[in-house]
């Protein structure tokens, strides 16, 4: 009986304690702040958040740095926020974000247009449908609602706070962020969320503390909460209503809200467990600035006093718009299904917003005159190619001072891309210093072609070349960073390794290198080597990265060693070619998929590929052959490309022999190879105009050379003899 009444006691107190371990064990729970909470400040500048200082205690303790916003074509509008939920780019509009709360009569519109509803939701898209028709020929074949989608999988919940409507339009695209692929959130209040004010656009103003006590409410429900602030997009459309003075008085109260607003929320949250994000997926205010990246702040859980990074671009203080999804779910510990970005990771920087400031500028300046220093390079090869053509047809004789000069000109225009890179080496983040860092460079590059006239000038040329590319490839851009010849972060297409550009600018010069060295030392193995090291630059996910590239390099490498073998270019030899192409590409598939933990282009198509079936292989051929089409279409450097190939015809025919005698030489292996290489590169890269004229201009420059060149030794051999 002792023994019964002592074992009944002990009994009752492990009962009483596990009661009131569960007990509090739920308490916690409930009080537990375990959430993403996504605050969307549209149209915020960079010169914002000196005045918001809550937002600079986030920047100060937390990441701070930029996004880029494009969509499938631009970076203002519904696109950018739809993009942060799918796949990968995505079309929207502002008909197709309609979201409202799902009551009795937006329920009926709802189940009439998409369906059944299989749970309470408190908000959905009625226009679901028109925003898949809007992305059924969409060549990056984005799965919409992606984020949503993993959370609802994961059995957590999703939650959207206001709205950026106007007094005659609805604007409800941040409800794009958090829905699942039905245009369903769980929780939310998109409707009765503003209330009227006269001292703010339309009216109209959001109200904050309503929104914060609906998210005090729903935050141990919601896992990812998005909150719309919607005062400064309001302010944006209704800008032009405004003198300059107004429109900064009506700014600088609204920014005076949203930062009372986040001082509030981080109030109410746990910093070691949850997770805020501070974003514009649109571009800033154009009437403060034209920066085209926005910026973008995280606080919380695992974020230490850093700047953003992702593998999507690998360049530090910037991410992608598709690297929010998977950084969200992977707080949650969920798989990133069907998201082409990656996580962002944080690498610790003193002064973030110094260093944010100074790259962006020198991004946004690049970005500017990117396009206007590359075409008017082509326009001068175009003008000096034509001066030429008109002295060589005139049969006017070059061994006097007009060769001299015509010689420096070609030389100068030979490497003017590389006096472009080395320009980056200056922090030039203004037109007046950008300016003037070229004219330094191309001064002293004109007094070294005058002082050392020598014949041999462009092979130490194209030895520089080669030594700047190769080094700015295996240490992460580190020449080209800032450079017209690099990528640019705002377009987004690409934001480490090699480029297009580049690629053509390493093309002629990897094969012309090796032609070189194999006419001075006789030694094919070094040339061979030269090709292979280069073609692994290229072609490697951690270095180059650029499929394309490679597969132009390896064409124009394998027919370089026909040529050193003596062997023709038949029907047998291309297979054999395309056959080393395919495993060249597989091999560099594999290492990309299976030992890079977050894989560049080739790893994402083929594991898209795996996922979503052959159709992709298609989405992919049709993206990069309608780039090509509408770019030759309405680009400079087709007329570049004609012109040079003109010139090359007339000058093979003007001068037989002297052309023929070149390509029996090391130098001629080179040129043919580089022809056939851009052709391949042409073909094979979505903007492979750039890169075979860029590869075609400069080995038409050097083959100009060696002829001028040549005429003068044969025109003083003839003076000799007489």
């Amino acid at each position: 009986m002792e023994r019964t009444r002592r074992f009944a006691t002990l009994l009752i107190i492990l009962l009483f304690l596990f009661s009131f371990g569960e007990f509090s064990y739920c308490n916690d729970n409930l009080n537990t702040d375990n959430n993403v909470y996504v605050v969307v400040v549209n149209k915020l500048t960079l010169l914002d958040i000196e005045k918001m200082p809550n937002l600079k205690t986030i920047m100060e303790d937390g990441s701070f740095g930029l996004m880029n916003v494009r969509g499938t074509s631009g970076y203002r509008g519904a696109e950018s926020f739809v993009t942060i939920n799918a796949s990968n780019k995505a079309f929207a509009s502002y008909e197709s974000s309609q979201f409202f709360n799902l009551n009795d009569e937006v329920k009926r519109i709802y189940k009439n247009r998409v369906g059944t509803l299989e749970k309470d939701y408190e908000v959905g898209n009625i226009q679901i449908g028109r925003l898949y028709n809007q992305n059924e020929n969409n060549r990056y074949s984005p799965v919409l609602g992606a984020l949503g989608y993993v959370l609802h999988e994961g059995g957590l919940r999703t939650a959207i706070f206001g709205n950026s409507d106007t007094d005659e339009e609805s604007i409800r695209t941040s409800g794009l962020i958090p829905m699942d692929p039905k245009g369903l959130i769980d929780y939310g209040n998109v409707d009765n969320i503003l209330v009227e004010d006269g001292d703010y656009p339309y009216g109209i103003r959001t109200d904050y503390d309503k929104m914060l006590y609906e998210i005090l409410n729903i935050k141990s429900k919601a896992s990812l909460i998005v909150v719309d602030t919607g005062d400064l997009n309001r302010l944006n459309s209704y800008s032009s209503f405004l003198s300059t003075d107004g429109f900064y008085k009506k700014r600088d109260m609204i920014l005076a809200d949203i930062d009372d607003f986040i001082g509030k929320l981080l109030s109410i949250m746990d910093e070691n467990k949850s997770l805020l994000m501070v974003l514009s997926p649109n571009s800033g205010e154009e009437r403060i600035d034209g920066n085209r990246l926005s910026p973008v702040f995280l606080w919380g859980k695992n974020v230490e006093r850093s700047i953003p990074v992702s593998s999507t671009t690998n360049r530090p203080g910037i991410v992608s718009n598709l690297d929010i999804a998977p950084t969200i779910v992977s707080l949650f510990n969920l798989k990133s299904e069907n998201m082409s970005g990656n996580i962002i990771k944080y690498i610790e920087k003193e002064n973030a917003f110094d260093y944010i400031k100074s790259i962006n500028g020198r991004i946004n300046l690049m970005s500017k005159v990117r396009s206007k220093t590359l075409l008017t390079y082509g326009i001068i090869s175009i003008i000096l190619m034509i001066i030429i053509l008109n002295l060589l047809l005139f049969k006017i004789k070059l061994d006097n001072r007009i060769g001299d000069w015509l010689k420096i000109m070609l030389l100068l225009l030979y490497g003017l891309p590389l006096i472009f890179i080395i320009s980056s080496l200056f922090k030039v983040d203004n037109l007046t210093s950008f300016f003037a860092s070229l004219t330094i460079l191309i001064t002293l590059f004109m007094y070294i072609f005058i002082k050392f006239n020598s014949n041999r000038l462009i092979y130490f040329i194209t030895y520089a070349y080669f030594i700047l590319i190769v080094l700015d490839i295996l240490f992460n851009g580190l020449f080209t960073k800032f450079s017209v010849m690099s990528h640019d972060p705002i377009i987004g297409a690409r934001y480490f390794g090699i480029g297009n550009e580049m690629v053509g600018l390493f093309l002629a010069i990897v094969t012309l290198t090796a032609g070189i060295l194999y006419e001075n030392y006789d030694n094919k193995i070094v040339s061979i080597l030269l090709l292979l090291v280069s073609i692994a630059l290229v072609g490697h996910p951690k270095l180059g990265a650029n499929v394309g590239g490679t597969i132009a390099l390896l064409s124009a490498s394998i027919y370089f060693i026909l040529e050193l073998m003596d062997k023709q270019l038949n029907f047998k030899n291309m297979i054999l070619t395309l056959f080393i192409i395919g495993i060249t590409i597989g091999i560099l598939g594999y290492i990309d998929v299976k030992l890079n933990p977050n894989p560049t282009h080739l790893g994402s198509a083929l594991i898209s590929i795996n996922e979503r079936g052959i159709d992709i292989i298609r989405n992919i051929i049709d993206r990069k052959l309608l780039m090509n089409i509408r770019l030759v279409g309405v680009s400079f450097w087709t007329k570049v490309t004609f012109i040079n190939i003109l010139t090359q015809v007339i000058v093979s025919h003007l001068y037989k022999d002297t052309v023929n005698n070149i390509m029996k030489r090391g130098i001629g292996k080179g040129y043919l190879s580089s022809i056939l290489g851009s052709i391949i590169g042409f073909l094979l890269n979505d903007s492979g105009l750039i890169l075979s004229g860029i590869s075609i201009n400069l080995i038409t420059l050097f083959l100009i050379f060696l002829i001028i060149n040549n005429e003068e030794k044969f025109n003083k051999q003839e003076v000799d003899i007489n």
